[in-house]
């Protein structure tokens, strides 16, 4: 060995072991190379020096071994750690798109579920109560024609008030100074003075259900009627509410003619089975409709 070839080592090994560091990046591999190339130096250097100036080539070695490793595995750390938080932003800028196009697709599907219940019940509720108030003038009976014109009036400027708060993307609150059995028995008295159908109901209602549960219940209330006086051709109905097992239960069954349960949802323009079905996952609820030539039968279940 040259006299300067020491020196030279000194420089590339530490060198050689910071690449060692890059490539692997695995504590075993970069241990056993710099082992390696330790042993051979100091090989190299005991065969061809002797005395302090070996022992001082090889501590030289070792200090700048120490040096290089400790440099080289913090600076690749630092890399590894800016790649990874680079990786995390994309990730979260992502997830953030992603929820971006959720929200927007739920908005989408309240919107709908607001404008369905506001105006389209609004107005299938005031055709129906004037139809049968042209019945009844049919008839000759002028009291109760007028009777139910003045409740559809009533309703028509409920519906109105309901359609702006829609347009202002509030959400019609429940009423605090009305409970949910008042409510109840109010959206039935309309629903049997506008149909003439028979409907009876039993049962009682918790005080454990929220606002929003109860504004969600009241809705698939109104859409079930809504759908037995359009389609179903019944003469009763009957209402069921029950609550046990920290569940409230809500049964709405009809003996209409029924209809084919497979269709729900593939019928364009018809939404309100889908709106129910959507208020019920809503407040973490489950709703089963069963229908047959005998009649129908909805099934919700809220947990309290």
């Amino acid at each position: 060995m040259p006299d300067g070839m020491p020196a030279i080592l000194i420089g590339l090994i530490p060198v050689l072991i910071g690449q060692t560091v890059a490539i692997y990046f695995e504590t075993a591999k970069v241990v056993f190379v710099a082992f390696v190339l330790y042993v051979m130096f100091c090989s190299l250097t005991l065969f061809n020096r002797t005395g302090p100036e070996a022992a001082l080539l090889v501590l030289l070695l070792l200090l700048m071994m120490v040096v290089v490793i400790s440099y080289a595995s913090l600076f690749y750390k630092q890399v590894n750690a800016r790649v990874r938080t680079q990786n995390f932003l994309r990730e979260l800028e992502l997830a953030h798109q992603k929820v971006e196009e959720l929200t927007l697709t739920g908005e989408r599907q309240r919107m709908a579920r607001d404008l369905h219940d506001t105006l389209a019940q609004g107005l299938a509720g005031i055709i129906m109560q004037l139809e049968a108030a042209s019945i009844h003038q049919e008839k000759g009976n002028q009291l109760k024609a007028q009777e139910i014109i003045r409740n559809a009036m009533v309703q028509a400027r409920r519906s109105l008030a309901d359609a702006r708060r829609a347009i202002d993307d509030l959400r019609t609150k429940s009423n605090p100074s009305i409970t949910l059995s008042e409510a109840f028995q109010e959206q039935l008295e309309r629903f049997r003075q506008a149909t003439g159908i028979t409907t009876e109901f039993q049962g009682e209602l918790p005080s454990q259900l929220s606002k929003v549960q109860m504004e969600h219940i009241l809705h698939i209330l109104s859409e079930s009627l809504m759908n037995i006086a359009r389609h179903a051709q019944a003469n009763l109905v009957t209402i069921t509410t029950s609550h046990s097992n920290n569940k409230f239960n809500l049964n709405i069954v009809d003996n209409g003619q029924g209809f084919n349960t497979d269709h729900i949802g593939k019928s364009h323009g018809h939404y309100g089975l889908i709106g129910i079905q959507e208020r019920a996952r809503l407040i973490g609820g489950s709703i089963e409709i069963d229908s047959n030539e005998e009649g129908t039968a909805v099934h919700l279940s809220v947990p309290l």
